[in-house]
């Protein structure tokens, strides 16, 4: 209980006392979580990008192929978005696909399948957004 109250007492004081001292704290995780989200799309491939046509009443479906190479020391969930462009770069289709638990220095291989949001003719090309 007396740790308790003294890691209290300290937060009051930093964070109470000093508006400098609590955007440090809170600088400093935003720094961490962005690094860790730089490393982890350093580990990410984007393979393959098709799309398959579709009937006139349908829409065109695209499969993007990932692979996800853990250089890292600790096992990883990847949280990985990808967008699909038109030949004009416009997004038309996007998905987030999630890779579960690869240990350090293992390599997966992951599917995913995107409906696009219109019927686009033309190149369509893929691009992984953001990894997380």
């Amino acid at each position: 209980m007396k740790v308790f109250l003294i890691i209290a007492g300290l937060s009051v004081l930093l964070c109470g006392g000093g508006l400098v001292a609590c955007t440090a704290l809170v600088g400093k995780a935003a720094s961490d979580v962005s690094e860790d989200q730089a490393a982890k799309a350093g580990h990410v491939k984007l393979t393959s990008c098709e799309g398959e046509s579709a009937g006139s009443e349908l829409l065109a479906n695209v499969t993007v192929d990932l692979e996800v190479n853990n250089s890292s020391e600790s096992q990883n969930t990847y949280f990985i978005d990808v967008f699909v462009l038109d030949a004009k770069g416009t997004r038309v289709g996007n998905t987030t696909t999630i890779v579960s638990d690869v240990r350090p220095g293992q390599k997966a291989v992951e599917q995913a399948m995107v409906v696009l949001s219109q019927k686009v003719t033309g190149k369509i090309t893929c691009k992984v957004d953001k990894v997380s």
